[in-house]
């Protein structure tokens, strides 16, 4: 067999293995959120995808049983969060996808300094940090109580359920705007620092 040639199917195998793995990766991450996020290796974001569906599905139960009086407010924004974050999850699995192939690392490495003037990046302080724990105990005691019904879960839903989702939901969008704000001045510091 001809060297070049053998040298040229190996060239198009190695540039079409990625664009399989990424295509794999965005299918499964369609077929179940999360799952994409497991077959690159994002043990932690895939299992938090996972867990956010499974708490979504279980809230709605919950709030449209029988036994409690329905809150449509509390149902429809728990409905819609399915949607959201299934698109979400999607997007975040082919971009993704796109940075491990374009820099053969894990995604999103945005650096941060630490208190002690050491370099980390978020994704290693969410994969390292205490952060994942937490949400996997208060995720596993929700789907317990949603599973056990206590009449002052249900009473709490009825009056003051939407509330608190949206509480939560003003409390996510103010950590993402500081987080944006924050991002977009040092931005604004490095580019003064680079142009004098």
């Amino acid at each position: 067999m001809n060297p070049e040639i053998s040298r040229n199917h190996t060239q198009r195998t190695r540039k079409l293995r990625p664009r399989l793995r990424k295509l794999a990766a965005v299918v499964l991450a369609a077929l179940l959120p999360g799952a994409g996020h497991l077959f690159m290796g994002q043990f932690i974001r895939g299992v938090t995808f996972i867990l956010l569906l499974l708490l979504d599905i279980s809230a709605m139960l919950y709030v449209s049983s029988a036994v409690m009086r329905i809150n449509v407010p509390l149902l429809v924004l728990l409905g819609m969060f399915i949607p959201v974050l299934y698109f979400y999850n999607v997007y975040d699995a082919l971009q993704s996808a796109d940075y491990i192939i374009l820099h053969k690392r894990k995604p999103r490495r945005v650096t941060i300094h630490s208190q002690s003037g050491q370099e980390r990046n978020r994704y290693e302080v969410w994969e390292t940090g205490i952060l994942f724990s937490l949400l996997l105990v208060a995720g596993g005691a929700l789907m317990i109580l949603f599973r056990m019904r206590p009449r002052w879960l249900e009473y709490f839903f009825a009056d003051y359920g939407f509330y608190l989702l949206a509480f939560l939901l003003v409390i996510i969008g103010v950590l993402m705007f500081v987080r944006e704000l924050g991002v977009s001045l040092r931005r604004g510091r490095s580019s003064r620092k680079g142009g004098t």
